[in-house]
């Protein structure tokens, strides 16, 4: 079996792009998701019985606040199928020169 080398596969310039594209997306999304999650929280507990714009009723007899507790799932769907889009486009591309450039170095 072969011995392989991970501080050479570390400082390979391929690698190097692939971990600063997978960390700005990761990240990124990661902070949208995070205060969008929290605000939800937040709005709740500042929310009154009868004066606030969470409770105004917007389909039916549903608040504004239920809504966007459900938006929270479509969310988490969104983001995980734009994850997976963006790693069959961008990183699987780059993992692959990486490996190809790995398999031709002597």
């Amino acid at each position: 079996m072969a011995q392989v080398d991970y501080s050479e596969i570390a400082r390979h310039p391929k690698f190097r792009e692939l971990s600063r594209k997978k960390v700005r997306f990761l990240v990124g999304w990661w902070l949208f998701s995070t205060i969008f999650y929290f605000g939800l929280p937040i709005w709740a507990g500042n929310t009154t019985l009868q004066s606030d714009v969470g409770n105004m009723k917007v389909i039916g007899n549903v608040p504004l606040l239920y809504l966007y507790a459900l938006a929270q799932y479509a969310l988490s769907i969104a983001i995980a199928l734009y994850y997976t889009y963006w790693a069959n486009k961008y990183a699987d591309r780059l993992t692959e020169e990486l490996l190809r450039d790995l398999r031709t170095k002597p």
